[in-house]
């Protein structure tokens, strides 16, 4: 714009504006969406990994509010940045403080227990649950508030480090990789030996608390403002229901201690805990704020996510405060010692001469007593492993009783035989099949050498190859012609009623996983919108261009055990395309239309890939394995180790 200039002697210079005409600007103003671009790729994965954690989440509580619709957001958020960033996921977890005082009528003892190792398993379940979906996964840090209270229940602080010690042990043992500890000693910051010992730990307890509470509490801290919280008022009645049995031997009632007294005071500490509890809470956010806030307590969801650390259906969801018993079928459920003790039906059972948890009397647990007999442990999530008492070597294969293991797997498959022989042999494998029932010979023969073959298929489909496979029941495709009331022809299955598995080779612990679902979990977590009197009513079809075209229509679901007369699942994965290089398997639900059959075939998939149901065997050389094929469905992850492995398989009646 031209600008005139007028010079002035003695005084300020004066601009004059010439107006001109407005030329007309043309530009391209980009378009600035009110939300900054996401990865939908991203957000996609993280809901998938809340909607895993959401499996592990507590039974609501009634009556209570909710409000996850908040927490999903602020959650999804969270786990949004670990995936856009490309990092395992991190969980926070305070809990596993130290056993209830309570040893005559509610836990075992001081030393965690099964309870424990139950607990952890679920939890490393969890994780690998979320790396299923997420290939970083996710490290779940159990975070120990032991001494945060133990002074308060009359625990001693020797005891507190003994648990946590033997916690660490058993997680190391077990191979439970995704799981980390901390300590109080990680939120507070005051002179300590590089390395704490039993002795160490216990002269700083004292130290560890008032540099928590020195920190971390609120000098503003009040109950009645507090407890207008739901958090807090879902915390403060947990703390009540608990103290009431747990601090029963602490503060006897009697002469001294009325029963109106004993709950005046039960009280109180509940409410020192709550103070204690919130200065810990702060001390977690602090340390831990880029994490996933779980928690043991029932909250609404709004800002830590409330979890059961046991797969039980009783209000004991945390091994400290319980103890478990196993049912024959592998069932779960927990409770007080002294209820257990009372039950007739269950016997206590030792582990490294410590009592550890409770289990249904059988003598189909019990054999080869005259070389020491065998050990029974149960097997997250379902099955058993049986070893020789005295150790690998003891017995032998000769000494396995084939008529009660054969009875065991047609309530609780897989059932391993571990530790009876040293190196495979055929002969003495067959001769061990008959023993269990009558061998049904295949095509290829009586004993199938499952190896990894690469790209050959021997027209059973991907069942030889390296690929994952999907899940099925063995037979599927083994058929019998039928004849209807009409004269008309028709297929059915005709499968095996076992599995006899022996692992011939060793192999990795990291790839070709077999995998065993049990019908007894599957259908425990069908989801709500499919009870099992659904499934019952409805039947599916199967194609597929290997096995000679084989294509079947009107199969039951859901059908009983021809023994337990329990109901069992019969199905067969859908396998596109899209998951193999060989021959498609297409599986559709009958009479529903196309959506409502995807709907509940996916359903299906999801459970019966669900780590709270399905056991992911490691083969060690030497393993011997039944599963009753009609209890369980099976399959095998993907072998990518590139080695040689070998399993030899019998099937029986």
């Amino acid at each position: 714009m031209p600008v005139a200039v007028d010079a002035m002697a003695h005084g300020p210079t004066t601009l004059k504006f010439e107006s001109q005409p407005v030329q007309p600007v043309s530009m391209s103003v980009p378009f600035a969406p009110l939300i900054p671009t996401v990865d939908t790729a991203a957000i996609e994965t993280s809901s998938k990994v809340l909607r895993i954690i959401d499996r592990y989440r507590m039974s609501k509580t009634i009556n209570a509010p909710e409000k996850a619709d908040e927490g999903a957001l602020k959650f999804i958020a969270l786990i949004y940045n670990h995936v856009k960033a490309g990092e395992a996921i991190p969980m926070c977890l305070p809990a596993f403080p130290f056993k209830s005082p309570n040893s005559e009528s509610k836990v075992l003892g001081v030393l965690p227990d099964r309870a424990e190792i139950l607990a952890l398993s679920h939890l490393n379940g969890l994780c690998s649950a979320i790396q299923d979906v997420y290939a970083p996964g996710a490290k779940l840090t159990i975070i120990s508030d032991g001494l945060v209270y133990n002074d308060l229940l009359g625990v001693p602080d020797k005891n507190v480090w003994a648990y946590g010690e033997m916690l660490r042990d058993m997680a190391k043992k077990e191979g439970f990789e995704h799981i980390l500890f901390s300590r109080l000693r990680d939120l507070v910051s005051i002179p300590l030996p590089e390395n704490l010992d039993e002795m160490t730990y216990v002269a700083n307890a004292s130290n560890f608390r008032l540099a928590l509470l020195n920190t971390f509490s609120r000098p503003d801290w009040d109950w009645k403002e507090i407890s207008k919280s739901e958090d807090v008022c879902m915390t403060y009645r947990g703390y009540i229901k608990f103290l009431e049995t747990d601090l029963l031997t602490v503060y006897p009632q009697g002469e001294d201690r009325s029963k109106s007294r004993y709950k005046r005071g039960i009280e109180y500490i509940a409410k020192q805990m709550l103070s204690r509890g919130d200065a810990f809470a702060q001390a977690v956010k602090e340390k831990y704020k880029d994490s996933i806030r779980l928690s043991i307590h029932p909250s609404t969801g709004a800002n830590k996510l409330s979890i059961s650390l046991l797969p039980t259906s009783t209000i004991y969801t945390t091994p400290w405060h319980c103890t478990i018993a196993y049912k024959l079928d592998g069932t779960i459920t927990s409770g007080m010692r002294s209820e257990f003790e009372a039950n007739e039906t269950l016997e206590l059972i030792y582990e490294n001469g410590r009592p550890s948890y409770f289990r249904e009397k059988s003598d189909l647990l019990s054999w080869g007593e005259e070389k020491g007999g065998v050990v029974c442990q149960p097997i997250y999530p379902c099955g058993l492993i049986i070893r020789p008492a005295a150790g690998p070597g003891a017995l032998g294969i000769h000494d396995i009783d084939a008529k009660k293991v054969r009875a065991l797997s047609e309530v609780n498959s897989p059932v391993i035989l571990r530790g009876f022989w040293k190196k495979a042999n055929r002969e003495l494998f067959v001769k061990k099949a008959e023993e269990f029932g009558e061998p049904l010979p295949w095509k290829f023969g009586l004993v199938l050498e499952v190896k990894d073959r690469g790209l050959e298929t021997r027209g059973l489909n991907n069942v030889l190859s390296a690929e994952w496979m999907p899940f099925h029941f063995d037979g599927m495709f083994k058929t019998v012609q039928k004849v209807d009331e009409n004269g008309r022809e028709y297929m059915v299955p005709n499968p095996p009623h076992f599995q006899f598995f022996t692992g011939v080779t060793p192999s990795p612990r990291d790839t070709g996983f077999t995998l065993f679902s049990s019908s007894t979990l599957i259908l425990k977590y069908l989801p709500s919108w499919l009870p099992l009197d659904t499934l019952k009513k409805l039947t599916w079809k199967v194609s597929t261009s290997s096995f000679d075209n084989t294509a079947m229509g009107g199969l039951q679901l859901v059908i009983p055990h021809p023994t337990t007369e329990k109901p069992c699942l019969r199905y067969h994965e859908p396998w596109p395309r899209s998951k193999t290089v060989f021959d498609e398997t297409h599986v559709n639900i009958e009479n529903v239309s196309d959506k409502e059959s995807e709907a509940i075939c996916e359903a299906l998939d999801s459970i019966l890939h669900d780590r709270r149901v399905a056991y992911y065997h490691v083969w060690e050389k030497g393993d011997l394995l039944i599963s009753d094929n009609i209890l369980t469905m099976h399959t095998r992850s993907d072998f990518t180790a590139g080695c040689d492995r070998e399993l030899w398989r019998i099937h029986f009646s």
